[in-house]
């Protein structure tokens, strides 16, 4: 495991994304000469792949498939960047630095314009060549049927002539680039029959699509016109597996090779180096619950103290689950002002405290406490299939018994609808708070007044006019004290309960090269992963 290593990486690059990004001011500009993530060539790697022989195939677990194929709906481009079927215009590597991808260099002319130029000999996987209007026509088509395009990219116009990319902002926008890589801009042919993208995307990775069975399986072959040249794997399974401890046992049976985020209780069956490697790294997730603050009890800022004070979250990282105990939504990881916040500690009895003070009390000796007759009894619900969420969930519930707050579990396979249509008290889950390396991103999707995933219907608007700053503000140190002053706002007034940052990893048989876990999860796979025969 390269824990310490990365993590220091990790450290060191992120401290310096939005240089990289804002260098690019003034004519400077990004390039690449077709270096993979471990800065060796890939076309000299060609004279260094298997000779012809047996073809190679791997059995790959996923912990998470999407509703289809097609990138541009949901968040469905998550599965093809981590399967190795599609690609944006740039991406984070492993060290959460930028790097080109289908454009090869980057320029941001002003606060709204930059121009991207588009890499030569980047081919769609029907041949077609990859210009700069198809570009523009498949971020185009993104924008247009998914509801979170506009906003990831406020985009006024995009032009395109040759291999070259203008595209102008509404507004300054300091987040773009970091944006772009998000996978909902994952490249594909639009001159193609759309109609089929669901279950074959025709996109521009090392690997492309040859069946795929909803919510079980997607079969993939080398594509063999590769850019970056081919990969010496010629086949692979990707099997939906979403439960933890199944994902194991699959792996420990045989019938897969590599397995991704197997649950912290397992991994100890993987720990022969001579049959598994394990690569383990601290992630960018955090994991934390939504306060529906419809809920009469939960509206009262004081219960919401009480709760967050009434959860020992270092115990839970240490003990039971792996990580760190979160303070905020950004790990300490981040450069996003992770040492200039207050969180909450343990303390059960200053949590009493505040449900005394709000009118709280157990007033029938059952262990519960009622106001008006009313018991704080409130239902959490989270994901069946995540271990590290039903070990804490578990915590939880016996951590608020104790100062006097029932509460009830209800776990389903997706918590997708019930989260939207507000079906819940508490809703316990992990996102990626780092996806774009720039803390603007999280900030305008999940606290934001109204925002799309601020389900619990959290209002600040000091907090939406501080978020709205980072839009135009393009110094970098700035943008990170915006990101600790957001951050304290939303502790102050404890309107989610950060539980956990918890780690990530993947675990492969001795016989597979180049399984790497990545800090943001939604890469796994690259042109790089092959098999010993």
């Amino acid at each position: 495991m390269n824990f310490i290593r990365r993590k220091s990486f990790m450290l060191m690059a992120l401290s310096i994304v939005m240089l990289f990004v804002l260098a690019a001011c003034g004519g400077a500009s990004q390039t690449t000469d077709g270096t993979d993530k471990s800065g060796q060539s890939a076309q000299s790697e060609q004279s260094d792949q298997s000779q012809p022989g047996k073809p190679t195939h791997l059995n790959v677990a996923l912990f998470w498939l999407g509703s289809n194929l097609d990138p541009a709906e949901e968040w469905n481009g998550w599965t093809l960047t981590r399967a190795a079927i599609g690609e944006t215009l740039v991406q984070f590597d492993e060290n959460m630095k930028l790097v080109p991808k289908i454009a090869d260099t980057w320029d941001r002319i002003d606060e709204k314009t930059w121009h991207f130029h588009i890499r030569d000999g980047v081919t769609f996987h029907n041949g077609n060549k990859v210009t700069a209007e198809a570009v523009k026509t498949s971020i185009e088509r993104s924008l247009e049927l998914n509801e979170r395009g506009q906003s990831t990219l406020p985009i006024a116009s995009m032009t395109a002539e040759g291999q070259d990319l203008t595209i102008k902002t509404t507004e300054p926008y300091a987040s773009l680039l970091g944006n772009i890589a998000e996978p909902l801009f994952v490249i594909v042919d639009t001159t193609a029959d759309t109609s089929k993208f669901s279950s074959e995307p025709i996109a521009t990775g090392p690997f492309m699509v040859t069946s795929y069975t909803p919510d079980q399986e997607i079969q993939v072959k080398k594509y063999d016109g590769y850019w970056g040249g081919a990969a010496d794997l010629d086949t692979m399974t990707l099997k939906y597996i979403k439960d933890d401890s199944t994902r194991a046992l699959a792996l420990q049976s045989g019938e897969i090779d590599v397995a991704s985020n197997v649950g912290r209780s397992n991994l100890a069956l993987f720990q022969d180096k001579n049959q598994y490697t394990i690569d383990e790294i601290p992630s960018l997730r955090t994991q934390f619950v939504w306060f529906n603050l419809k809920n009469p009890t939960l509206s009262d800022p004081e219960v919401r103290r009480a709760i967050s004070y009434g959860i020992d979250r270092d115990m839970y990282a240490n003990t039971l689950v792996g990580g760190q105990g979160a303070k905020g939504p950004f790990t300490s990881a981040l450069p996003f002002g992770y040492d200039q916040i207050s969180g909450y500690s343990y303390e059960p009895e200053k949590a009493k405290q505040l449900l005394d003070e709000a009118g709280y009390k157990d007033t029938d000796g059952d262990g519960i406490r009622e106001k008006d007759g009313e018991r704080i009894s409130l239902q959490l619900i989270l994901n069946t299939a995540y271990e590290s969420d039903s070990i804490v969930a578990a915590a939880m519930q016996s951590q608020l018994k104790e100062i006097g707050i029932q509460l009830e579990m209800t776990s389903y396979e997706d918590l997708t609808d019930h989260q939207k249509s507000g079906n819940f008290d508490l809703a316990l889950t992990s996102i990626n708070t780092g996806i774009t390396g720039d803390p603007q991103y999280i900030l305008d999707f999940y606290f934001k007044t109204g925002a799309e995933w601020n389900v619990g219907g959290y209002s600040n608007k000091k907090l939406d006019a501080v978020i709205n700053q980072l839009h135009s503000e393009f110094d970098v140190e700035k943008r990170y004290a915006l990101a600790a002053e957001a951050q304290q706002m939303i502790l102050d007034d404890a309107a989610y309960l950060f539980v956990t940052y918890t780690p990530i990893n993947i675990v492969s048989k001795s016989t597979v090269q180049g399984a790497t876990m990545y800090p943001i999860d939604f890469y796994l796979l690259d042109r790089n992963i092959k098999v010993n025969q």
